[in-house]
């Protein structure tokens, strides 16, 4: 016998029973292998029809813009173009895949063409194994093709033909297609009788693509390293790309180079030949003045007065030359090109000169990707007009003070040779021209030198980087076979899980006495009735079935109930329910039936309103509301042997009443309960749902226990609740649920146990399927 359990009054929080959740889930076990299995054969195919893609890798060293010349060429400045800091390092990122260098990449690698070896599900790229190679020689409209795709398949020995097209095309001939036009050419001893898909693209969409597959990283605490990768399908593929990046970027490097030392070669140029043009003037001057007043040695006659002024005449030249540097200088600072540097200026102005020169060359290198009207173009225009704004300054500050420094001189040489006025006047002049030819000579002397040095820096190429690891390819990263494979059998296990646990979290019905118990924690749960798909689902006698030992539980707790609560041998029972079709009257029928086995029974048909009794035993239509609005005072006339078992009586309900709350109320009600507990030791009252009608209401003071019935996998359970407060309300004491309809798997004991002592003979196994469902 199952023992009656009861909840204390107050309700506490129950353990969670760790290994029923998890058999809860496991019984499912079927729907998880299959959704396991469904999962995996999904990876499996997945991975056999996905295209691989390998991760393809390169370094490159960057070298440091100081300490790399040698030490004859020290005070040469554009040897080389290296990177002088981090943030000027972080520049390089964003150089070496600029849309120049990309550009050039595809039009060298021929990448706006692909050949494709396609199969039935998947195609492949033949790269350098395609027997075809290919060129859009003109596209018609540039800026609105963005790719285009043909099939090519061959005809005859020099032939082929394009999809969507009826005309024969020639190998190696120039051919006329929608977008403009290409040429296809056969490569040299092979042969292809298969069609192949050829894929054009313009040139701008290959640089897109390039931009997004290429990866610039810096890795840290390894000095001036720059690791530049991609992934692709193709690893070869990949590979050239990389290495013409690093080619391009290396050559890119050069030319910026060489842009600012031919600036300063052709400013050297036109100084030499203007200087030289005046150093012939002066020499021809010089030799008609000693020619025409017979001058022959100077410095016997003027020995004494070159050593007073000596000093003076030195710094004159000295500065004249210096002014007529700032002078040069200037006026070339009046255009919008590279000015001259390394010219002997002042430190300040040489400073400025260089930091002008590099950002004029990084503008330069942004416009070559950006407009006019790029934030960073205009706010470097603004930097570059501050720079030659205060270049300009400064020179202009060096000349005035190299002015003020020369009308000194002057003024001191003046006061020389006033001591020396014994002197012709052809000396005067003399000297004046011999010191006009000794200024440009210097200058002349000093430009030649420049433009020497100038020129090993045009001839010493020294890149900015040096590539340290050729492009390679370390293997294959997508798909992540063990990955993939992994995470299909975690999602095929899991899925079903979150489906049940959902549908779990989402059932709102009652399956088990737990949910009764939670939701009615003061009252107890007399007995389960098993599922049983029988129309009229009586037990029998000598019945061993499930259902029929449930109602054996049911009517032996039911007696501990009237026991516990003082009552006399037997007692009358209320049966009822929150709707209907929970099976109210079936436990009814059925606790009589068990009851009668040793105490004489009656089952009372108080349901008035719907009357279910004469579908479960044979009889007329006369009863309960028959004998209240009769004159008969005992209704024995009325009651009718079921035919079932000699012990058990029936009253059935009778004519169907307009007014069941009225005839229940009736102390002839009263008086009819109180004379059958003379006759029967228990009376079962088989009353109305409660939750739909009042009419339990008037039976509930005549019953000694009230049978609340509930039905598994059909009541809410917020119906539990309403009984909880209609026991509540009504202040019934003694009241207990009867789960009915539960399913193997809910009870206490699963599927197989049973209820634990009793023969299944008479139990039919369910469906193989059913238990895998259920």
């Amino acid at each position: 016998m199952e023992l009656l359990e009861t909840s204390g009054t107050v309700k506490r929080a129950k353990p969670m029973n760790i290994k029923k959740e998890i058999g809860k889930y496991l019984r499912k076990w079927p729907w998880i292998l299959l959704s396991m299995a469904i999962f995996y054969t999904a990876a499996k195919i997945y991975l056999r029809y996905a295209q691989p893609q390998y991760f393809t890798k390169t370094s490159l060293k960057l070298l440091e813009s100081k300490g790399r010349a040698t030490s004859a060429l020290n005070d040469l400045k554009n040897l080389g173009m290296g990177v002088s800091g981090s943030d000027e390092l972080q520049g390089e990122t964003q150089v070496i895949v600029s849309k120049p260098i990309l550009q050039k990449v595809a039009k060298n690698l021929n990448l706006d063409v692909s050949f494709f070896s396609s199969g039935a599900i998947k195609e492949f790229e033949l790269y350098n194994n395609s027997p075809y190679t290919g060129k859009i020689i003109s596209i018609d409209n540039p800026t609105g093709f963005s790719g285009a795709t043909y099939t090519i398949t061959p005809v005859g020995n020099n032939t082929y033909k394009l999809s969507n097209s009826s005309k024969t095309y020639t190998f190696g001939v120039p051919a006329q297609v929608s977008f403009g036009v290409i040429q296809i050419d056969a490569k040299p001893g092979t042969k292809n009788k298969v069609p192949l898909k050829v894929v054009f693209k313009n040139i701008s969409s290959v640089v897109s693509y390039l931009e997004g597959s290429i990866t610039v990283t810096l890795p840290p605490n390894k000095g001036m390293m720059m690791d530049v990768s991609m992934v692709g399908p193709v690893p070869k593929k990949s590979e050239d790309i990389l290495n013409e990046v690093s080619k391009q970027y290396l050559i890119d490097g050069v030319n910026d180079k060489n842009e600012e030392a031919q600036s300063t070669q052709n400013f050297i140029n036109d100084r030499i030949a203007i200087i030289t043009e005046d150093l012939s003037g002066i020499e021809g001057q010089k030799e008609n003045f000693k020619r025409a007043n017979e001058i022959t040695n100077l410095d016997a006659q003027a020995s004494q007065a070159i050593s007073e002024s000596s000093e003076n005449t030195k710094a004159v030249i000295t500065q004249s030359m210096q002014l007529d540097l700032v002078n040069s200088v200037l006026a070339a600072a009046n255009g919008d090109q590279l000015m001259p540097s390394g010219m002997g200026l002042s430190a300040g102005a040489e400073s400025s000169i260089t930091q002008y020169n590099e950002l004029l060359l990084t503008r330069n290198r942004t416009l070559k990707q950006a407009t006019g009207e790029n934030p960073a173009v205009i706010e470097m225009n603004k930097q570059l007009g501050a720079l030659k704004n205060l270049i300009r300054k400064n020179l202009l500050e060096a000349r005035e003070t190299l002015q003020l420094q020369i009308a000194q001189a002057n003024a001191q040489l003046n006061l020389a040779k006033g001591k020396i006025r014994k002197y012709p006047t052809q000396e005067k002049i003399f000297r004046s021209i011999d010191r006009q030819q000794t200024l440009k000579e210097q200058l002349y002397l000093y430009l030649l030198q420049k433009r020497e040095e100038n020129a090993i820096t045009l001839a010493v190429n020294i890149p900015k980087a040096k590539i340290v690891n050729p492009a390679y390819t370390t293997g294959q990263v997508k798909p992540e076979t063990q990955n993939i494979i992994l995470g299909a059998l975690a999602a095929g296990f899991l899925l079903p899980l979150v489906f049940f646990y959902g549908a779990n979290a989402l059932d709102t019905k009652v399956h088990t006495k737990d949910h009764i118990i939670d939701h009615a924690p003061d009252t107890s749960v007399l007995a389960e009735i098993p599922e049983n798909h029988d129309e009229l689902p009586l037990i029998g006698r000598n019945d061993l079935s499930v259902f029929a030992e449930s109602f054996r539980i049911l009517a032996s707790n039911l007696k501990f109930l009237l026991r516990s609560k003082e009552s006399e041998e037997g007692g009358v029972v209320l049966v009822t329910s929150s709707v209907k079709g929970e099976g109210k009257t079936t436990v009814s029928v059925n606790l009589a039936l068990t009851l009668s086995g040793n105490s004489k029974t009656i089952i009372v048909g108080a349901d008035i309103r719907n009357p279910q009794l004469d579908l479960f035993f044979q009889g007329k239509n006369v009863g309960l509301t028959d004998y209240l609005i009769s004159r008969e005072t005992v209704p024995d006339s009325y009651i009718v042997s079921s035919g079932q078992h000699e012990n058990l009586d029936v009253l059935f309900s009778g004519q169907i009443a307009p007014n069941p709350n009225d005839l229940l109320d009736m102390v002839k009600f009263d008086q009819l309960i109180d004379y059958l507990k003379t006759k029967y030791e228990f009376i079962i009252l088989d009353s109305a749902p409660v939750m739909l009608v009042s009419d339990t209401l008037h039976l509930i003071e005549n019953s000694d226990v009230v049978l609340y019935v509930a039905k598994s996998n059909f009541t809410e359970k917020e119906m539990i609740d309403f009984a909880a407060g209609f026991r509540q309300e009504n202040k019934i004491k003694n009241m207990a649920f009867v789960l009915n309809g539960v399913l193997p798997q809910d009870t206490r004991y699963g599927t197989r146990a049973g209820y634990g002592y009793y023969s299944y003979t008479h139990d039919t196994k369910p469906k193989w399927w059913k238990r895998i469902l259920g």
